[in-house]
């Protein structure tokens, strides 16, 4: 990077400060580093701005480095501005200390949204959504998700069911779904989020990396959610796998294989890799109105495995009759009772 000056706006410093990040990721040349320096002593709000940067950029290599251009130093009375550079020094050394926290605060006035969009299905409806800033989202049955943009953020409130995100990168709006009490920051990446229960959810991500942390509001019971003042947080990475409720569990390795299987409702399909009977009814019962019922207690223990497509009810039947001898009736209230085929 070279040749850079001072800017007024506060877009244009994000977009510098993104650029410098990378420029650090990637390792800076001697020239560089004066040139860098120069940028963030011209102006106050550059110090807090790359420290954004580097807290969503989340690399330890990053935040050592500068960390490293403002080293702490004795008081002098040498200049004002060398006085300026102390403290900045100060700020970064206790960014550091804090692991890169957002320097937001929830006391902070609050923002004007530059747009907002709801989206939703209905029972057995999946659809695909583009938002405004070219980022994708698949919904899955049963599923309703509010959005608001702001000038230096995105956010999305998942209310209910399951979706998946491709986020279209931009590391100056960073782009956050809040689901329950928690809340899930990306910059330019893809993952699925889940409702298993109340208030918590499964995620997998499966490009790049986001940050996993609690919320310091309600946004997700909003119609209009709120920016997240997202503070310490867990990394989850491409390939792996976490629940999320009050704490978030281990971090699951998935191989693609396994992924592919989770995301295959994108497809119209739904994979069991020897479920019993009843998780694989629980599933199934999200696309339809059909309730089931199992009749025979022996029958829960039965593991199903397979692909299915969604909503197909018959073809379910069908296979369960043909490969474990379970047959069915109608009962009333679009019930499907399930029992030993007789002579079985």
């Amino acid at each position: 990077m070279s040749n850079v000056s001072q800017f007024n706006s506060k877009e244009t410093i994000q977009a510098t400060a993104c650029d410098w990040i990378a420029a650090i990721d990637r390792g800076l040349t001697v020239q560089e580093t004066e040139v860098l320096k120069d940028w963030i002593a011209s102006n106050p709000s550059h110090q807090k701005v790359l420290a954004e940067m580097a807290a969503l950029w989340d690399e330890i290599s990053v935040m050592n480095t500068v960390r490293e251009l403002a080293p702490v130093q004795k008081p002098t009375k040498s200049s004002p501005s060398r006085r300026w550079l102390i403290s900045a020094a100060a700020v970064f050394m206790l960014s550091g200390l804090i692991s890169w926290q957002w320097l937001s605060s929830p006391g902070e006035p609050a923002q004007q949204v530059m747009l907002t969009e709801h989206s939703q299905t209905l029972v057995g409806e999946q659809k695909t959504v583009t938002l405004a800033d070219g980022s994708r989202v698949y919904l899955n049955t049963d599923t309703e998700i509010h959005v608001a943009f702001y000038a230096d953020s995105r956010q999305v409130a998942l209310i209910k069911g399951e979706a998946h995100f491709e986020v279209a990168k931009d590391p100056a709006k960073p782009f956050t779904v809040s689901a329950g009490n928690n809340a899930v920051t990306a910059v330019g990446t893809a993952f699925n989020m889940q409702f298993t229960r109340a208030k918590a959810f499964e995620l997998t991500v499966t490009e790049g990396k986001v940050r996993v942390s609690r919320q310091s509001n309600e946004a997700a019971s909003e119609q209009q959610p709120q920016p997240v003042f997202a503070r310490e947080g867990v990394m989850v990475f491409a390939g792996e796998k976490v629940l999320v409720s009050d704490k978030v569990s281990p971090r699951e390795s998935l191989t693609q294989s396994e992924i592919a299987q989770s995301l295959a409702w994108q497809d119209g399909q739904i994979v069991f890799t020897g479920e019993q009977l009843p998780q694989a009814l629980q599933e199934i019962s999200r696309y339809t109105q059909v309730k089931f019922v199992i009749d025979d207690e022996a029958l829960k223990a039965t593991r199903v495995a397979g692909y299915f497509r969604v909503g197909d009810i018959k073809g379910l039947l069908a296979a369960l009759e043909n490969s474990f001898a379970i047959s069915s009736y109608e009962g009333s209230d679009k019930t499907i009772h399930l029992h030993t085929k007789s002579g079985a």
